[in-house]
């Protein structure tokens, strides 16, 4: 049986002295002795602990009761544990084979980016689809709270224009959406512009003031909100607040606990960036809402327009950008052209003339209607 013998310095664990030592290892046990053969001690290589190989640094053998031994040569050391038949460890075997290495790394960052992209989604559709309609109140109670707090101001309508507004909705939701279950609320935005409506987790639809002076007297409002009703039935607010802003954060708007959480408004505000997916199917809803209640699916094409037309603008003010923008317009405007029958004759307006009543130049960021097409038609956003 062959022995491999090499130089090593031993720690004992109580002092910081290091005392030159032979190491001897042999039919699966390592033998301590001094310089001049004495023996020190004897253990089995399974009870010992050796850290990783790198390259030609020295290694320490760990040994039962806190005593190391530093090995200079920390190549003939492993050498020797493999002759002894001592496996490697999982990390030096990797190391010894970087093409396994860089395949498992590959792998961890797939499984961690199909996590994210299909196992974080379907996690938040679960959960959302299990919370309690009274939890997911709570919830949306307190994502308007957060957002009172930090980016929206009361609502400047009068009491007169609110009930325009709400008796409109109401009338057409009566038909078009029986079975959801709704709150409108009115406000006004503290960052600029407030051509925006949103849908928060348990059916509070927050309508911006501009919004509605600019659709009050059309069917576009009616189309706006039967958007949102389409994120309500299908909690797709739930799910992208889940998937945005975590359960922690979710769990603190659940239970109240709003200290500290002006730093979670980033991901408070991404649940209104929803997937193409969302959106597409919040459109077929509208379409199917304004059907119901006896209109056409033109409103919704003219509020898409709309919003196509914002995004060809130089600027929105100081509106967050994920409460003004989404992916795809024109390819949303087609999908609700054809699912609704429209008159394909029907063409987007463009934006106004430079100098033109409707353009922007001279905009002093107010609320008011008048820009992209034609004069009163508003800025909007549909989330």
């Amino acid at each position: 049986m062959s022995e491999t013998v090499l130089e090593g310095l031993l720690f004992d664990g109580r002092s910081a002295a290091a005392t030159p030592v032979r190491i001897a290892i042999a039919g699966g046990v390592l033998t301590v002795t001094t310089p001049e053969g004495a023996h020190l001690s004897e253990q089995g290589l399974s009870l010992l602990t050796v850290t990783e190989a790198f390259a030609t640094a020295p290694r320490q053998i760990r040994l039962p009761g806190g005593a190391v031994i530093e090995v200079a040569d920390g190549t003939a050391l492993t050498a020797a544990l493999a002759a002894a038949g001592r496996r490697p460890d999982l990390v030096d075997r990797l190391e010894a084979r970087w093409r396994a290495a860089l395949a498992a790394v590959v792998a961890c960052v797939g499984v961690i980016v199909a996590a994210y992209v299909y196992g974080l989604p379907a996690a938040a559709g679960w959960i959302a689809r299990a919370l309690p309609a009274s939890a997911e109140r709570r919830l949306g109670d307190g994502v308007l709270e957060l957002l009172d707090g930090h980016l929206l101001r009361p609502t400047a309508l009068s009491e007169e224009e609110q009930r325009a507004a709400q008796a409109r909705v109401d009338e057409a939701a009566r038909l078009g959406a029986p079975a959801v279950t709704y709150r409108l609320v009115f406000r006004s935005a503290g960052f600029g512009p407030s051509m925006n409506a949103f849908a928060l987790p348990g059916g509070t639809v927050v309508l911006l003031d501009g919004l509605v002076r600019g659709t009050a007297s059309d069917d576009r409002l009616v189309a706006i909100v039967g958007h949102e009703l389409g994120h309500v039935a299908r909690r797709h607010s739930v799910q992208a607040l889940l998937k945005s802003a975590g359960v922690g954060a979710a769990a603190s708007l659940l239970w109240g606990d709003f200290s500290g959480q002006a730093a979670a408004i980033p991901a408070t505000l991404a649940m209104f960036d929803y997937s193409r997916d969302a959106e597409r199917e919040a459109d077929e809803d509208a379409v199917r809402f304004l059907r119901a209640a006896g209109r056409s699916a033109l409103p919704m094409v003219e509020a898409l327009c709309l919003l196509q037309c914002v995004e060809r603008e130089a600027s929105l003010g100081a509106m967050p950008r994920l409460l003004s923008t989404h992916p795809k317009v024109a390819e949303r405007i087609q999908h609700v052209r054809e699912l609704g029958r429209v008159d394909p004759s029907y063409r987007c307006p463009g934006p106004p003339p430079a100098g033109s009543p409707g353009s922007r130049d001279g905009d002093d960021g107010e609320d008011e209607p008048g820009t992209c097409g034609t004069p009163g038609a508003p800025r909007t956003s549909i989330d």
